[in-house]
């Protein structure tokens, strides 16, 4: 399984949940989704069988000043059946929250009281 096999197949979830942008670095892909389905977006890439993304290995937090939405959240995922990972991000801004992942994956209430 690779990073275009998992493309193909957004295509289809396009319709579920729309996704802001795919884009592919080389065999590493990332997916831009607006801040209210990223909770949504983590369970599809949890619990769909042919991605099962089952391990959160790190999420990051940049602030960009001058943006209008200034902080960029990147959520990495890992699935260990299929040896690939993914990288989701979302941009948001001080006064819009975000969903928290806790409940999803155990590891996400460490890296959520980090940022």
């Amino acid at each position: 399984m690779n990073s275009h096999f998992i493309v193909e197949n957004t295509q289809s979830f396009f319709k579920i949940c729309p996704l802001e942008k795919i884009q592919l670095y080389g065999q590493e892909l990332v997916l831009v989704v607006k801040p209210k389905l990223l909770y949504d977006t983590l369970v599809f890439f949890k619990y769909h069988i042919p991605y099962q993304f089952n391990i959160l290995t790190c999420i990051t937090g940049v602030d960009h000043p001058n943006n209008k939405y200034r902080f960029n959240l990147v959520y990495d995922l890992l699935s260990i059946r299929f040896n690939i990972r993914l990288r989701i991000k979302t941009f948001t801004h001080e006064l819009l929250d975000i969903d928290s992942c806790h409940q999803l994956y155990f590891t996400a209430g460490w890296y959520e009281c980090e940022i």
